[in-house]
């Protein structure tokens, strides 16, 4: 029952999904952020947050929850504190609700990201038995689709940030700022992996047949991000971003398949 309610909100998501981009194709809604993008960004990562507590139950959930929540937007706070030091202009606040200088949006995309990424890595390495190598080599695949992602959403968030982008190529300030964001993609996995080898659940899903719909709930917000950059003329950053999350995708849905062979075949 559980699992049929989550799908069923998933895939009324994906409609949504495609109502908006038909909405923002016909200028219904604009291409900068603004509240309505909020929204939709703070309901895929409640759907973060319950594929957590699903999955790891409501303590190391919430706890998984709460530190990349924490993490991402203090982070956050001080990119934007330093990046806007000495200027006039703050966060704007058409981004839905905002702490400190910071939309609360932020988070939940961040939530989104983690876990969408935790998802795909953990797949593709949770064959691997040794330990250090498992670990080290989950979080690297994580932390690079972190990178990778980051890439499109910084141009695009520079809106959010009131700093203007001079051309459809990352700067070197904002390349400085995706090798940041690889590092802390990788920190962030790092303790994940610690948390649930720790507690004894990295191997076990209480619902693992919604793995599928969490990466689809990723792709939604990375195709939301895909098609503002479309817009935003973005075209390297996209097809950059494609071909790495296409490229692990396919590896996670090659590992599904083995899995399921396996257990066809006891």
């Amino acid at each position: 029952m559980v699992e049929k309610r989550f799908r069923f909100f998933v895939w009324l998501y994906m409609a949504l999904f495609f109502i908006a981009v038909i909405l923002i194709v016909l200028n219904v809604l604009p291409l900068r952020l603004t509240e309505i993008h909020a929204l939709f960004f703070i309901v895929s990562g409640f759907f973060a947050v319950i594929f957590l507590i699903l999955q790891y139950g409501k303590g190391l959930g919430s706890a998984i929850t709460i530190l990349i929540f924490a993490v991402s937007t203090s982070i956050e706070w001080m990119q934007t504190s330093l990046t806007s030091a000495g200027q006039s202009g703050n966060v704007t606040t058409d981004f839905g609700l905002v702490i400190n200088g910071i939309p609360v949006a932020f988070g939940f995309i961040w939530l989104v990201l983690i876990v969408g990424t935790h998802v795909i890595s953990r797949e593709i390495t949770l064959k691997i038995k040794i330990d250090w190598i498992r670990g080290g080599i989950y979080a690297i695949i994580a932390a690079t689709m972190v990178m990778v992602f980051e890439m499109l959403i910084e141009p695009v968030a520079m809106q959010v940030k009131q700093s203007a982008i001079d051309s459809t190529t990352l700067t070197i300030i904002q390349m400085t700022d995706v090798a940041n964001w690889w590092t802390l993609g990788l920190i962030l996995h790092l303790m994940i992996y610690f948390m649930l080898s720790l507690t004894d659940q990295w191997g076990k899903l209480h619902f693992p047949t919604l793995k599928s719909e969490l990466v689809l709930v990723y792709w939604i917000v990375l195709s939301f991000f895909l098609v503002l950059g479309y817009f935003m003329g973005l075209w390297s950053i996209i097809l950059i971003t494609l071909v790495g999350n296409i490229l692990f995708t396919v590896c996670y849905y090659l590992s599904l398949e083995n899995d399921i062979k396996k257990k066809t075949v006891v």
